[in-house]
């Protein structure tokens, strides 16, 4: 079940493994804006898109069905498993929230997110599915031809600037800093899926000042970690993949306190809670340069000093064998040697359940039009005195 280009990038490896496998695209206002007929009709996994209305009863042609979050109308789907695939690390409150309940089988990345959720339903850490196969220490070794691979000027360093998104996301504030650092810096910018969900302006804005290295959410991270010498951030899940890269990590994290909240977060986040092992934090963008530089400069020992939490978060699965002990686990799952939810889990799922029905009937009573006499008398005005 996919709904934008970094969700069909997330899963790819994955889908490889199963010679029946679809992708069951759901439609939206803005998903000709992302994908065209030719994408679709080009991909070698079938391609089928599936309007809100539809997706229970398509789910239920299947053995199991793969998701990465909420996707519309999950709460119908009924007589397969649901398999949830972990895409991230930060913002826990959303990444281990009560969602997980809704899933049969919860496949993470290690060991401190099985942890998590395993009290909503069974969880077990398998590694990144979409990393599979990927030896990033490999990779870049050959740092110098990556850049050039990618139209960068090698040789300058490459700064991979991945920030997340809305309120909590740092790109308004860094862009035109960034700007200023491209005498010295190849700036890079690899803009997160949910930023693009209103339109692509951030692009003319990022050209607008001179950057000209732009990527979008589904293109692929991992060809851009393998030519970055530093990667800057903030709150965003992309922490964690440089961090696995071993690459040096600069995190621009202000007002942390005033963004309780938003998006979920809390100071409690990993992404918070340990930032000074994941790297150099900045608070103030005339900072950002001077931060940028020790960062190169300490690039060792950063790395070093992020590989204990890197242990933590990631299962030391080879990375040829992740999808394959992913694919076991589903296995297991459909041949019952998994044990299923507890009584309390399918408590919660119940509840979970009622919740998103109920949120999607209040939605839709909103938007129900009114008919036309109720509308007229809503609009009517008593006349004034004279």
């Amino acid at each position: 079940m996919v709904k934008n280009s970094f969700q069909l990038a997330h899963f790819w490896e994955l889908m490889f493994s199963y010679t029946r496998a679809e992708i069951l695209l759901v439609d939206r206002p803005t998903l000709w804006d992302e994908f065209s007929r030719t994408d679709l009709e080009s991909c070698p996994i079938r391609v089928s898109v599936v309007s809100r209305a539809s997706i229970a009863a398509r789910a239920s042609e299947f053995d199991a069905l793969f998701f990465q979050t909420v996707f519309p109308g999950i709460e119908e789907v009924e007589g397969v498993p649901l398999v949830s695939v972990q895409y991230g690390l930060a913002k826990e409150r959303h990444n281990y929230g009560e969602w997980r309940s809704l899933a049969d089988l919860n496949l993470m990345y290690g060991d401190y997110s099985a942890s998590k959720v395993s009290h909503f339903s069974p969880s077990y850490p398998v590694g990144n599915v979409k990393f599979s196969g990927w030896s990033p220490r490999v990779k870049r070794q050959a740092l110098r031809q990556n850049k050039i691979d990618l139209g960068f000027d090698p040789s300058l360093p490459v700064v991979l600037y991945m920030p997340t998104y809305g309120e909590l996301g740092t790109f308004s504030e860094l862009l035109e800093p960034l700007s200023t650092l491209r005498r010295d810096f190849n700036v890079v910018i690899k803009m997160h899926h949910n930023n693009e969900i209103s339109g692509r302006h951030w692009r003319r804005e990022a050209a607008s000042l001179g950057i000209s290295h732009l990527f979008g959410g589904g293109d692929d991270q991992r060809k851009l970690l393998e030519a970055a010498d530093v990667v800057l951030s903030d709150y965003s899940g992309a922490i964690f993949d440089a961090v696995y890269a071993e690459v040096p990590v600069v995190l621009y994290q202000p007002w942390a306190h005033n963004k309780i909240g938003v998006q979920k977060f809390d100071l409690s986040s990993i992404e918070f809670r340990r930032r000074d092992e994941l790297g150099l934090v900045v608070s103030e963008a005339r900072d950002l340069a001077r931060a940028l530089k020790e960062a190169l400069a300490t690039a060792d020992e950063l790395v070093g000093k992020a590989k204990g939490i890197r242990r933590d978060v990631f299962c030391d699965t080879a990375p040829d064998l992740i999808v394959p002990t992913a694919c076991q686990r589903v296995d297991e799952l459909l041949t019952g040697r998994l044990p299923g939810q507890t009584t309390e889990q399918r408590y919660v799922r119940e509840s979970v359940r009622a919740l998103l029905s109920a949120r999607r009937a209040l939605n839709r009573s909103k938007s129900k039009p009114r008919p036309f006499l109720q509308r007229l008398l809503s609009n009517w005005r008593s006349p004034k005195p004279d």
